[in-house]
Order: C-alpha cells, then sequence, then structure tokens
C-alpha cells in the first residue's frame, strides 16, 4: 500500500476514535450523576477531558502533526484513564490489568516509537502510584494493604515491561515478513532485479522528484540481440543463466543511484535519475561495451543488446510515454543492425 493512502487511513482512523471516545466522556458527563454519586472533582476531571479531546480534535482535523497523531493519542487515552484507577485503588484497581496490553497496542497501531513512550510513561506511574499508593483514593472500599500494593506494583513494572519487549518483537517480526513479501512482490524472481510492479513504483516517484525539482530524467530500454537463437539452440536453462549473468553486469555497471529492472523477457529497463540524454547515451554506450567484451554461460557464448536512449520532457510526460519513446528508438537500433544506441527523437 502507497505510504500516503496508509497515513490517510491512519488519519481517518484515529478521527473516528477521538470522535468516539468523545461522544464517550459526553455522554458520562450527563448521564453518570443518574447512576452513581461523585465527589465534585470527579466532574471537573471529566470536564477537563472534554477540553483536552477537544483540542486533540482540532490537531488531527487540522493535521497539524500528523507524525505524531498514534503517539498523542494513546497517551492522551493513559491520562483520561488514570481517574477510573484513582477511583478503584490505584495499583490495587482490577482496571489495572488491562495496562500491560497498551505497549502492544502501541507497537500495533504505531511503532518502536510509539510502544516505548507508552512504556515509559506506564512504568514511572506504576511505581510512582505503588510508592504513593496509601494516598490514592479508592471508592470501592478496599482495605489498604502495603505489602499487596508493593506486590502488585512490582509485578505490574515486569508485565508491561514483558509486554513491551513482546511488542517490540511481534512488530520486528512483521517488518521482516512485510518486507519479504514486498520483495516477492517487486522483485524478478530470476533475475533479483526489479519486476513491472517494482519499477512502476519507483519510476512514479522519480516522475514526481522531476516534476518538483524540474531535474533531468532519463530512461534506457535493453534488449538482447537474437536472445531467441540462445533459446532455441542451448535451451531455456542456458538462457536464463545468460539473462542472470547479463543482469548482474548490467547492475553492477551503473550507478549506485541508477534503477534496473527487468521488463519482460531478454529486456531490461534502466532509469537515470539527474540524466541528460545526452549523459545517458554515454551511459548506454559504456553498457553496450562491457556485454560486447564478455562471454556468458558455461559455453562462453557472445552476448550484444540494442538500447533506445531517451529523456522526461516535462510535467505533461508519464512512464508510458517514455517507454514508447525509448521503444521506438530500440527497434531503429535493431533495423540498423543491432548493438548500438539509438536515441529517441
Amino acid at each position: 500500500m502507497p505510504n500516503n493512502i496508509q497515513a490517510e487511513l491512519s488519519h481517518k482512523f484515529t478521527l473516528r476514535i477521538i470522535e468516539l471516545v468523545f461522544t464517550t466522556i459526553v455522554l458520562s458527563l450527563i448521564f453518570r450523576p443518574f447512576f452513581i454519586d461523585l465527589p465534585i472533582y470527579f466532574l471537573l476531571i471529566g470536564i477537563a477531558e472534554l477540553f483536552l479531546m477537544t483540542g486533540f480534535y482540532f490537531i488531527v482535523r487540522l493535521n497539524l502533526l500528523p507524525k505524531w497523531e498514534i503517539t498523542l493519542s494513546l497517551l492522551i487515552a493513559l491520562i483520561i484513564i488514570l481517574p477510573t484507577l484513582a477511583i478503584s485503588g490505584g495499583v490495587n484497581s482490577q482496571m489495572v490489568y488491562f495496562l500491560p496490553l497498551y505497549p502492544i497496542l502501541a507497537a500495533l497501531l504505531g511503532g518502536h516509537r510509539e510502544s516505548l513512550a507508552l512504556t515509559v510513561t506506564l512504568v514511572a506511574g506504576t511505581i510512582l502510584a505503588t510508592i504513593f499508593s496509601e494516598y490514592i483514593v479508592d471508592l470501592t472500599g478496599g482495605v489498604y494493604s502495603k505489602e499487596m500494593s508493593t506486590a502488585r506494583g512490582f509485578w505490574l513494572t515486569i508485565s508491561i515491561i514483558l509486554s513491551a519487549f513482546f511488542g517490540h518483537f511481534f512488530l520486528q517480526r512483521y517488518t521482516e515478513v512485510t518486507k519479504q513479501l514486498k520483495e516477492e512482490n517487486t522483485l524478478d524472481p530470476l533475475t533479483g532485479l526489479l519486476n513491472s510492479r517494482g519499477l512502476n513504483t519507483h519510476f512514479s516517484k522519480e516522475l514526481e522528484e522531476t516534476a518538483i525539482t524540474s531535474s533531468p530524467l532519463s530512461l534506457i530500454l535493453i534488449d538482447i540481440d537474437y536472445f531467441k537463437k540462445i533459446n532455441d539452440r542451448y535451451g531455456h536453462d542456458v538462457g536464463d543463466i545468460c539473462l542472470i549473468e547479463v543482469a548482474n553486469v548490467l547492475s553492477s555497471t551503473l550507478r549506485k543511484r541508477d534503477i534496473i529492472a527487468r521488463f519482460g523477457g531478454e529486456e531490461f529497463i534502466v532509469i537515470l535519475p539527474n540524466t541528460t540524454k545526452n549523459q545517458a547515451a554515454l551511459i548506454a554506450d559504456d553498457l553496450k561495451n562491457v556485454i560486447s567484451k564478455q562471454k556468458f554461460s558455461d559455453f562462453n557464448l557472445p552476448i550484444t543488446i540494442t538500447l533506445g536512449v531517451t529523456d522526461s520532457r516535462g510535467q505533461h510526460d508519464n512512464a508510458l510515454k517514455m517507454i514508447k519513446r525509448a521503444d521506438k528508438a530500440l527497434y531503429r537500433g535493431k533495423d540498423k543492425g543491432r548493438n548500438c544506441v539509438e536515441l529517441s527523437e
């Protein structure tokens, strides 16, 4: 999923959660007096929470701190639950058994940063609540025990820390699996180069960068000459070995910033950021010469390539147009006898 779409979904999700919590607080302030008689300061706490949620809602709504929305929402959720914990006795409350779930939830919704911030806050709050447990109001009428409060505070702290480690390893594993799936979806299984999906992703980014900065962008389309004859004479397994070796030579010859993909069959495509068409022509000529000097597979087969070169032509240009221009140049090169570099008109 593209990053901008993922960010937009996360933004909308945060808004819906805020609206739900906001509604819950309002209903609580309206209907709680009919069901339970609490001291006046709990009403003041509810009003303070209402103002806090209102301010946070506008921060999210106006997209003022997009990178911190999840972090702030999790911390505010803690602030809102604290009065409930105070009502039922702090670390002695049955509600505290839900707190170890917060680091895992933070890891799933946010990431390492959110989980760490929440874990530090919870551990510090638990330690303070344990130290000052005898001063925390307990409206449930429970009998205070220093030994029990200390034991519960200790095990609660341990549970929160273990939960944070579990969330960290879960997120790490999830990241590895996601990366593996992404690579499988964007890499060509034979050559290890980008496939069409991966190419489209990188191509779109480079075109956007070119439109913003007005920097040059060039493209080289490469075709292995008479590759069908290799497959017909030596077999497709030898043809695959040649493809792998040609891909390795091309990628090792290019610059680190250049992007190369297998475009299908025996064709490759190279994107050259910050490169004019004349500079791209020189790079293409180097690629042609390097390939023509090599021998490929166990049969030491000579291979040549034909290359079509084009460049980006303003904001109204796109990937399809550039590839079509390079393809036309490539076929002109084939008509001229192959093993050459041809520039687009």
